[in-house]
């Protein structure tokens, strides 16, 4: 009977988060908008509470998620320097056309919410993510494979990840 009312607050959450974005790019809130967007949060909530439920992930470590959400803005401009520069060298002639680079995610740190994150920033999209079962270490690791618009790495990053990307 717990699995009710996680299933529920989960449902809630997501319904929450899809209003306030859908509110936020409604030019005018009228009444009918606001039926129209709890409508189809509520669609959209039960719908990742099922994708949720048919592939078993979890939120996984939870390590550093403040510090990384407080990172993130300056993540965020920095990478939207460096794609403006991106842009002006390939307005003038000079291509500039970035990296796949596998980088590996601190210990605790949970790999859907950290790619996420990481993939919400101009300069960075994660595209792949492995979990490798522990051996000597006893610990699981897990690594990404990231498409990166430069090789300079952002506070962001040097918070989730460990060592150098490869």
């Amino acid at each position: 009977m717990r699995k009710a009312p996680a299933a529920l607050g989960e449902v809630l959450a997501w319904w929450a988060v899809l209003v306030v974005v859908n509110v936020l790019f409604i030019s005018t809130v009228s009444p009918l908008e606001l039926v129209v967007v709890a409508g189809g949060s509520l669609i959209a909530a039960v719908a990742a509470r099922a994708v949720h439920t048919a592939s078993g992930a979890r939120l996984g470590g939870t390590r550093r998620w403040g510090a990384a959400t407080l990172a993130w803005p300056g993540a965020v401009l920095t990478d939207l320097s460096r794609l403006c520069r991106a842009t002006t060298r390939a307005l003038g002639g000079r291509s500039s056309q970035g990296s796949l680079k596998m980088m590996t995610l601190s210990p605790g740190t949970g790999a859907a919410w950290a790619c996420a994150l990481l993939s919400s920033t101009p300069g960075a999209y994660v595209v792949d993510v492995h979990v490798r079962e522990p051996r000597r270490t006893g610990r699981a690791s897990q690594t990404a494979v990231a498409h990166f618009l430069s090789d300079d790495r952002t506070s962001l990053e040097d918070l989730l990840t460990e060592g150098m990307r490869r």
